[in-house]
């Protein structure tokens, strides 16, 4: 009973330290709004209207070709012109993304011309963004020939079936994935200033002369963070669920259970982070060094199947990574509560393992 008091006493004054200080306060609920809003509704890679310029000489079906692209969503044609080379020259001159060449047609009347193909010229500096618009493109041209052949709806087609996201909305890919980038920046940045803040003020040296185990105060830092880091996940599913019509097809319960796990472990690799930092500077550099590759390996950011073996093998040892997958399971793919708590037993073995490293720490600190 003893213990179970110290430690209560020292997540009550930790918890009122985080809640009075204003950083807190944006990290907590500013920034997630602004993120979920951001994610939810401007950042959508599929709705990127692309321009498009279409030229060819005299006896080439530009307008067919441009009426048929014009049609492709996405895609806004901004020149059509009868000047040979017009269209590789308004990608060149930033006017339009892509230019289609389109070749004169053989006829009756120029039987001998040798077919060319269709030249297309693509501004790659946005090389997601033109891959896309490219394949679009040669779907609405692969149309058009059809249509003129007479043989566009001459076969039985092909029918896609969309599991999970049936309306392919890049906001129900990001949402999942966002409640662990969310809960990970807040609870490693609160960990690692906090403690630095303490150890430069003079605080941390008090505390541990104080009566206390080391576990009874490691597990009292960590107790504010984890309830704080459930809250504010759980705020961010709820306002992907109301917000953005969000499925809940699998155990979203097993899920909100992994928030504290989730929360605790990033808490204490931030706090990791702030006793091998000696100032908060550092352990603001540590934080980022820690969370920026965790976005770039976990499948945030970049799908996780395009990765290459070695990235694969370092997102996975991200907390991040585990969580995404449970996330996903629970509310797209309809994974059961077994299914999704099997996702943070990783998840559990880096808090051991932090955990272990930062008692050794301290236990250096200390002789």
């Amino acid at each position: 009973m003893i213990g179970l008091s110290r430690i209560s006493a020292v997540a009550h004054v930790e918890l009122l330290r985080l809640l009075r200080a204003p950083t807190s306060f944006t990290l907590l609920l500013l920034v997630p709004a602004m993120q979920v809003l951001l994610f939810g509704y401007a950042i959508r890679p599929d709705a990127a209207n692309v321009r498009i310029a279409v030229s060819g000489p005299v006896g080439s079906n530009v307008n067919d070709v441009a009426n048929r692209l014009e049609k492709t969503p996405g895609l806004t044609v901004v020149m059509r012109s009868a000047e040979p080379g017009a269209a590789a020259r308004a990608v060149r001159a930033r006017a339009a993304l892509i230019g289609v060449e389109v070749p004169a047609v053989k006829s009756f009347a120029n039987p001998l011309l040798v077919q060319r193909p269709v030249r297309v010229t693509v501004d790659a500096t946005n090389a997601g963004l033109s891959d896309v618009a490219v394949a679009r493109v040669e779907t609405g041209y692969w149309q058009v020939l059809a249509e003129r052949q007479q043989v566009a709806d001459t076969g039985p087609g092909i029918m896609i079936e969309r599991l999970y996201n049936p309306a392919a909305r890049a906001d129900w890919s990001f949402l999942p994935a966002l409640i662990g980038v969310t809960v990970m920046i807040a609870m490693i940045m609160l960990g690692s200033l906090g403690l630095a803040r303490e150890r430069e003020t003079g605080t941390w040296e008090a505390l541990l002369g104080l009566p206390i185990s080391r576990g009874q105060l490691m597990l009292g830092k960590l107790i504010p963070p984890i309830i704080i880091g459930t809250v504010q996940g759980a705020l961010v599913l709820a306002s992907g669920i109301a917000l953005f019509d969000l499925p809940m097809r699998g155990d979203v319960a097993a899920l909100i259970l992994l928030l504290p796990l989730f929360a605790a472990t990033h808490a204490a690799i931030g706090q990791a982070i702030a006793m091998r930092a000696a100032t908060q500077l550092a352990a603001l550099q540590g934080a980022v060094a820690f969370y920026l590759p965790a976005m770039l390996l976990s499948g945030f950011l970049y799908p996780f199947e395009t990765l290459p073996d070695w990235a694969q093998a370092v997102g996975s040892a991200f907390p991040l990574t585990h969580f995404i997958r449970a996330a996903h399971g629970a509310l797209l793919r309809g994974d059961g509560a077994l299914a999704v708590l099997a996702h943070g037993l990783p998840i559990l073995a880096l808090l051991i393992g932090v955990i272990a490293l930062m008692m050794a720490a301290r236990d250096r600190q200390l002789d």
